[in-house]
């Protein structure tokens, strides 16, 4: 018998989910989720090349990403190198 019942433990995201159907705090939500993907991005950092291969992945690509401003989401960078890679995107014209 308990005399306390484990409340669930709510992610950051889910602390900012908008209520009553109103934005709270665009821009906030925005920076959090661009640090917790940044934070991915580290994580990724970390694996070995071969694991990086098998996503489609090179560690210039993780190198890249990571140093762009902070205000950029390096996910997306990974996402969009690892799919030019696959061929499913065309090559970036600058």
């Amino acid at each position: 018998m308990t005399l306390a019942t484990k409340t669930p433990r709510s992610s950051v995201m889910d602390m900012l989910a908008p209520t009553k159907g109103a934005l709270a705090f665009p821009a906030f939500r925005a920076i959090v989720r661009t640090l917790l993907n940044r934070r991915a991005a580290y994580r990724v950092s970390e694996l070995p090349d071969y694991l990086l291969k098998d996503i489609g992945l090179k560690r210039d690509d993780v190198h890249e990403a990571l140093h762009a401003d902070w205000r950029e989401d390096p996910t997306f960078k990974l996402a969009l190198a690892a799919a030019r890679r696959r061929g499913r995107v065309s090559p970036r014209r600058d």
